[in-house]
């Protein structure tokens, strides 16, 4: 039994004393926390958990960059947004919910930049907003609703420079 708990703790241990850390170009490196030491810039890969001000945050890493899967928590575990990184910046569809699952908002990046028809619901699952982008630039109509589905405010960024 002692030998158990000496093995369980050792690689407990292991996993304490090396970790990530952001070097000065912005990329996850392999870290010694005991040496307080870099492992030769080595870039990390694999998954990275850490919380924030009570936001979870599970990313995908490859060589030292955000890329692949991201997915945030609310403090009490709930699934608060979920999305894709490439090579370090937002990607394709991102969702937010609210902490009782439902969807909050629907978003689109390409590369960083936000495209597609951006979606916000209220608590209630209505559609509040409704955005378009292009290149990271506003386009298109841009609408709100009120709490009863009648349109707020409608402005079109189609001729907008």
């Amino acid at each position: 039994m002692k030998k158990l708990v000496f093995l369980v703790l050792t690689v407990l241990s292991l996993g304490f004393l090396n970790a990530q850390k952001l070097n000065d170009k912005g990329l996850y490196v392999n870290y010694d926390e005991k040496s307080a030491m870099l492992f030769n810039d080595e870039l990390f890969n694999g998954v990275i958990s850490e919380t924030k001000e009570g936001v979870k945050s599970e990313l995908t890493i490859k060589e030292g960059l955000v890329d692949g899967q991201a997915r945030y928590f609310y403090a009490s575990g709930e699934l608060m947004e979920t999305g894709t990184f490439t090579k370090g910046q937002k990607d394709q569809k991102w969702t937010r919910f609210n902490q009782d699952g439902s969807v909050s908002a629907i978003a689109f990046y390409n590369l960083g930049k936000k495209t597609g028809t951006w979606l916000v619901y209220d608590n209630n699952g209505k559609k509040r907003f409704e955005m378009n982008y292009s290149d990271g630039q506003k386009t298109g109509t841009w609408t709100s609703w009120d709490e009863n589905g009648a349109v707020v405010s409608s402005k079109d960024y189609s001729n907008v420079n």
